[in-house]
């Protein structure tokens, strides 16, 4: 037996053409991690699709279009029965566009916002879906479905001003209809706005999770809307670490562990699970 997996990346560009599988470029890549990869011993790039033993596809969500997943749909498709496919193109939209994934998750039980998709072609109809939501909601943040989470996200409160809100709701209606030409089903969509964290902070859960098991897994911290550490101080370590124990100690427990790999499963078999958490509970947010 072959102690050695072999593994065919397959991108926007990579993996479509001859020869574009090398040890020397990964499309969407983090830092450092096509140098670790070369440096696992028993495990080979190929630029074989009939060779691999492991399709992983590698493609820049946010600037993928509809029909390069139809096109590397069409590649793994008779592939998927005796390969083991990460990060199908299968599961796309159920994991880029968040309002499916809220409806798959509200189907299944697993906790997360309530949310409504607005109608880019109809503002009024949409000020009164927010207007609605907000009867229920001291607040809700308004966002493109398949975008990047702190991209031209809002936060609206209940004693919003209309015009404001309206001219938000023009510009976001603008680019989604421009994001429709390649990815039909962007919408815009109101989410509930769930305060979470301690004091000054927000926290943001992340957990990575391959084939029901749990990689990896962090706490970022902030004082901000849109959780970012780059502004993090020496005097806010305390509060890193404080969280960051107790996730540790949460991932221990089997109940809330199952969650989180629900969460996944329902959606996909690889990613990272972000969500928020309330009295000890996970109120999953969305995939990356």
């Amino acid at each position: 037996m072959n102690s050695t997996i072999t593994i065919y990346f397959i991108g926007r560009r990579q993996g479509l053409y001859p020869f574009t599988n090398s040890r020397w470029f990964l499309e969407n890549s983090r830092n450092k991690e096509l140098a670790g990869l070369r440096n696992v011993t028993n495990l080979k790039i190929v630029n074989s699709i009939i060779k691999a033993d492991v399709i992983f596809i590698r493609n820049k969500p946010e600037s993928t279009t509809d029909q390069q997943v139809k096109k590397i749909g069409s590649i793994i498709k008779d592939y998927r029965a005796d390969k083991f496919v990460i990060n199908d193109v299968k599961d796309f939209n159920n994991v880029d566009n968040k309002d499916i994934t809220f409806n798959i998750w509200k189907n299944d039980d697993v906790k997360c916002p309530d949310y409504c998709v607005l109608n880019p072609l109809n503002i009024d109809e949409s000020i009164e879906q927010i207007t609605t939501m907000l009867l229920a909601k001291e607040s809700i943040l308004l966002r493109i479905n398949n975008r990047t989470g702190g991209t031209a996200m809002k936060k609206i409160a209940s004693n919003f001003d209309k015009k404001k809100i309206v001219q938000q709701l023009e510009k976001l209606s603008k680019k989604v209809i421009d994001y429709r030409d390649e990815r039909a089903l962007t919408n815009i969509i109101a989410v509930e706005h769930i305060k979470n964290g301690r004091g000054n902070y927000t926290h943001a859960f992340r957990a990575h999770i391959l084939n029901d098991e749990i990689i990896s897994f962090y706490v970022a911290i902030s004082k901000s809307l849109v959780v970012s550490m780059t502004k993090l101080e020496d005097s806010d370590l305390n509060e890193f670490v404080r969280i960051n124990s107790k996730f540790a100690e949460l991932v221990n427990n089997n109940s809330f562990k199952k969650k989180m790999l629900k969460a996944m499963s329902s959606i996909t078999n690889m990613g990272a699970i972000d969500f928020l958490l309330v009295d000890d509970e996970p109120i999953f947010l969305e995939i990356n």
